[in-house]
């Protein structure tokens, strides 16, 4: 299977608007895309994220495919398990799930949820899905005060799995009016500590929209 998973330093730094963007800069070049979100929380009633992924591909039916885990509490799925909810259960059959979903596409555009540490279950986290579903990781962080720390830690935590990323995704997705110094240097900052990772700045960004020409760099990145 070919295509890229989408992760993150955290919730709410534009995961979704770069997997959609990603997925339509592929459909535009003629290809097959299985654009998929495995596991989705916050879902009530419809999975909002899968789905808009799920139409940008032009199958609807993938937000809603059997095999997915969905929760109707806005919570990382170990939380909800202990709540007494669903659990998330094996994660080499929900892997094998997507590879099914995406059996005849060219590419599968991947989405995780929240950051690479979320908890799936007390053993595993969202790093372990994607370390069994093998594709090309890409990193999104928010572009903000604080984005360095949560990146070394990002990557840390994946190279300690042996998953490599193809590209870091630099978004500045905060719509406060107030100015953030951070944003003139996050970049070359990160830039020092990983020298063989891209890094892709995004200014302002409110929807896919505004990720076209990040996705087009992405895909050329990524050969996809």
């Amino acid at each position: 299977m070919k295509g890229a998973f989408i992760t993150a330093t955290g919730t709410g730094v534009g995961k979704t608007w770069l997997a959609t963007a990603l997925t339509l800069a592929c459909v535009q070049r003629g290809k097959r895309v299985a654009a998929i979100k495995p596991i989705e929380t916050g879902v009530d009633p419809d999975p909002i994220d899968a789905l808009k992924l799920a139409r940008a591909c032009g199958n609807e039916s993938l937000a809603s495919a059997p095999g997915l885990y969905r929760a109707k509490e806005p919570l990382a799925p170990y939380a909800i398990e202990k709540r007494g909810g669903a659990r998330v259960g094996s994660l080499r059959a929900l892997a094998k799930r997507v590879r099914e979903l995406a059996h005849d596409a060219d590419y599968a555009i991947v989405e995780g949820v929240g950051g690479v540490l979320v908890p799936l279950d007390r053993e595993h986290t969202i790093a372990d899905l994607c370390a069994l579903l093998d594709l090309q990781t890409v990193v999104v962080a928010r572009n903000s005060l604080g984005v360095l720390s949560y990146t070394l830690t990002a990557l840390e935590a994946l190279r300690r799995r042996k998953i490599s990323v193809r590209a870091i995704v630099l978004n500045h997705v905060d719509r406060s009016p107030k100015e953030d110094l951070s944003r003139t240097s996050n970049a070359d900052v990160l830039a020092d500590y990983f020298p063989r990772i891209p890094i892709v700045r995004v200014p302002r960004v409110q929807d896919p929209k505004d990720m076209v020409d990040a996705a087009g760099t992405l895909r050329n990145i990524l050969k996809i």
